[in-house]
């Protein structure tokens, strides 16, 4: 994936998420709660879930905190409810 953070103290990616299969049990238990759609629901039966991910992190100059509008938006983008 591309980097999420990029400053000259601190770059941040994630590697591309490893695809695990999904327990029947777990897809239905989320569709009747309202968790995921049907369409969802298929997709994880066919396809499977990002089930893990490497963070790549360097940090240059020290600790300076964490970028969290980045970390915000890698939070939305490897959401398995909206991975294609």
């Amino acid at each position: 994936m591309a980097p999420f953070t990029d400053f000259d103290f601190l770059k941040q990616a994630f590697t591309e998420g490893e695809i695990w299969p999904v327990a029947d049990e777990r897809i239905e238990q989320a569709a009747r709660e309202g968790v995921i759609t049907a369409e969802q629901a298929e997709r994880f039966r066919r396809s499977g879930s990002i089930g893990s991910h490497l963070e790549i992190l360097q940090r240059d100059d020290g600790y300076k905190g964490f970028n969290q509008t980045g970390i915000n938006e890698i939070i939305r983008k490897t959401d398995p409810r909206f991975a294609h």
